[in-house]
């Protein structure tokens, strides 16, 4: 019952799959914490709670379009790939191939 109170779990019924949202919650927040502070949202305002829960830090969030974001460097890398590219769908998220 107390899960179901917190305004920053949503709760599904039993047996129901969803896909990640990567933590919108989580976004939308910091975002009404930057807009009141009277700034534009930073790179370290925002992580999802499984970027924030890898041991290894494999998970990376940041701005695609500023070069400033280290998503930006990452993306552009020689070990960057994204999943059915050729479908020509430009997906968001990117994949690094392990270094040899």
């Amino acid at each position: 019952m107390r899960a179901r109170l917190n305004p920053d779990v949503s709760v599904r019924p039993k047996g129901v799959v969803e896909k990640c949202t990567f933590c919108h919650h989580r976004l939308q927040k910091a975002r009404e914490t930057a807009r009141a502070e009277g700034r534009s949202l930073a790179e370290g305002d925002f992580q999802p709670a499984c970027a924030e829960s890898c041991p290894s830090r494999a998970i990376v969030f940041g701005d695609l379009d500023n070069p400033n974001h280290r998503v930006h460097e990452l993306s552009r890398g020689p070990r960057a790939s994204r999943m059915m590219e050729d479908l020509g769908t430009q997906p968001k998220v990117f994949y690094l191939k392990q270094e040899v």
